[in-house]
């Protein structure tokens, strides 16, 4: 799955769920879930998860976490990360 299939225009989390608060809230339920089931835990194994979540595609360790939750989580990965390089390399 690529973010261009994933995240096309139009396709926004309501702002309820955006907040850093909430993005911490499931982010932890994924991680939750994921070592759970033994798996592996890093930023792309979770941000996997959470685009198979905002796609419907959930199980039933996902029923904390809704579509909206999940694309909310992934708006404030995307901010923090985009965030987090500007101040590294401002110039790149």
């Amino acid at each position: 799955m690529s973010d261009a299939s994933i995240m096309r225009p139009g396709r926004q989390a309501p702002e309820y769920v955006t907040s850093p608060d909430m993005a911490a809230f499931t982010i932890g339920q994924i991680v939750i879930a994921l070592l759970a089931d033994g798996g592996e835990v890093s930023l792309e194994t979770v941000r996997k998860q959470l685009i198979r979540v905002s796609m419907g595609h959930g199980r039933t360790l996902d029923a904390r976490v809704s579509a909206e939750m999940a694309l909310g989580a992934l708006d404030y990965i995307k901010s923090r990360l985009l965030a987090n390089k500007l101040r590294i390399c401002p110039d790149c």
